[in-house]
């Protein structure tokens, strides 16, 4: 039987999906998956000198690296080893209609709520009201996540009362249960204004009327959106008429945090190497930034359904953490989340077309091979996390 855990990391592949909406323009018919081939044993790693000391915590969410016990496990020692904050998103809907009267929760939805990260570990707890492509409101969670919105909850906009009420309850209970140290209220929210400009007007609603409540009763809580750094740059096809910029800023007036997330091989616009600005413009807001996640392939990734091919390396992964992490410690980031502890190669060749090509996007984005073999950019995130923390002092 697949544990819990790995059935709800699938939903976590399905979110990472909806980024990809846009990019990519599929042939006219989808060719068969191509063979996975080991990668050569690496020569062993020099030690990377990093900082004495640093603001912002270093982690991993727990994806796994294979849809098997073995594969949690792999996934899981390296994240708890090598990090010391725990990334855990609720994208895979809400329990509507048990939220709005306060009544008790499905089973799958309590036994999520019970997780609680290793001793000493920080938690970072993302919860979302947008479904899967961002476009419109997040599947009802019962039983099981993603199931269609049963009536009315499939007619309700971003912005009704019925709406809201649930899921500031839902986003209470989350708290009260879980007592994360960072709470994200919304995940990669630009996204929708590059797809609906008029919900994300009934989404902004939303937003800061949870925000304002969540504050009144957790001052202390920092509590933020995260935003997607290829649609606020427009580097994607769907955001190139979206007003970014504007709109990202007026809703950043409710936000602790500016929290991004960035996957530079995602898009064929960013140059290679990345440039050494490239997040420079995450200090505008005049609000701690944080990193909610983030990766570089590895490798090559042929995407045959799409007819795409999307360039990494291990040089492309080594040049994007040094540049993330020295960024962070410059501008004293908060934290600082790498998708994937583990390149999860094995779990996409489980998966059916076109699922499988989505998945690989990510295959290779981890710090160590799926075989536990540490990768260079490995190197650099060591470096760093030898640093002694000290936290930045506008908490």
């Amino acid at each position: 039987m697949v544990a819990p855990r790995i059935l709800f990391a699938l939903t976590i592949l399905l979110h990472l999906a909806g980024c990809t909406e846009g990019m990519f323009e599929p042939p006219v018919r989808p060719l068969a998956p191509p063979a996975i081939v080991a990668p050569p044993a690496p020569p062993p790693l020099p030690e990377y000198r990093g900082p004495a000391t640093r603001s912002f915590l270093l982690g991993f969410t727990r994806w796994p690296a294979d849809l098997t016990r073995e594969g949690v496990a792999i996934a899981e020692d390296y994240a708890y080893a090598h990090g010391d904050i725990v990334a855990l998103a609720f994208i895979g809907g809400i329990p509507w209609a048990e939220a709005l009267d306060n009544k008790p929760y499905p089973q799958d939805v309590q036994e999520h709520l019970q997780y609680r990260p290793p001793a000493g570990k920080k938690l970072f707890l993302s919860i979302s009201p947008l479904d899967k492509d961002r476009r419109g409101l997040a599947p009802y969670w019962g039983d099981t996540d993603n199931q269609p919105l049963p009536p009315p909850w499939n007619r309700e906009a971003l912005n009704s009362a019925r709406v809201k009420r649930a899921y500031l309850n839902f986003v209470l209970r989350a708290i009260e249960t879980m007592r994360p140290d960072f709470l994200a209220i919304g995940v990669e929210l630009n996204v929708l204004l590059s797809r609906n400009p008029v919900r994300w007007q009934q989404l902004k609603e939303l937003y800061v009327d949870t925000y304002r409540a969540v504050k009144k009763l957790h001052k202390a809580l920092p509590v933020f959106f995260t935003t997607d750094v290829l649609h606020y740059k427009r580097l994607v096809r769907d955001a190139k008429g979206s007003d970014q910029e504007k709109e990202v800023m007026d809703l950043m007036r409710y936000s602790d945090l500016f929290a991004m997330s960035v996957y530079p091989h995602m898009s064929v616009e960013v140059p290679r190497p990345v440039p050494a600005n490239f997040l420079d413009f995450a200090t505008r807001f005049k609000r701690p930034v944080a990193v909610a996640e983030s990766g570089m392939s590895a490798q090559d990734v042929e995407l045959r359904t799409y007819a795409t091919t999307l360039r990494g390396s291990d040089a492309d992964q080594y040049q994007f953490t040094e540049l993330l992490l020295k960024t962070a410690a410059r501008d004293y980031y908060d934290f600082v989340i790498n998708f994937a502890s583990t390149d999860f190669e094995r779990l996409v060749a489980r998966l059916q077309p076109p699922l499988d090509d989505l998945a690989r996007i990510w295959a290779y984005t981890g710090m160590q091979s799926s075989d536990k073999r540490p990768k260079p950019a490995s190197a650099v995130w060591d470096g760093f996390l030898r640093a002694k923390y000290e936290r930045a002092k506008w908490w």
